[in-house]
């Protein structure tokens, strides 16, 4: 069974379940979210709400051209060697 046919057997089981049971799994995706999946490029430790907010933060930046060619990035990594 593949994620798409999961999720839709979880769908199918939530829109029957009583209260204790939609807590519970409220409950769990809440920690869930919480936990460190990933790490900014600074090193800060990220949960799953947080990078998908720099993922949309980086969309912006595309979208209002706030970008680096790689030979700017390059440029910008000598010089932070250099110092």
């Amino acid at each position: 069974m593949g994620i798409p046919e999961l999720k839709e057997i979880i769908k199918l089981k939530l829109e029957n379940a009583d209260e204790r049971v939609l807590r519970i799994v409220d409950s769990v995706l809440n920690e869930y979210s919480k936990e460190t999946i990933a790490f900014d490029s600074k090193g800060y430790a990220l949960n799953l709400e947080e990078y998908h907010l720099k993922v949309e933060e980086g969309f912006e930046d595309i979208k209002n051209n706030k970008t680096f060619s790689n030979d700017e990035m390059a440029s910008k990594i000598q010089q932070l060697k250099k110092q």
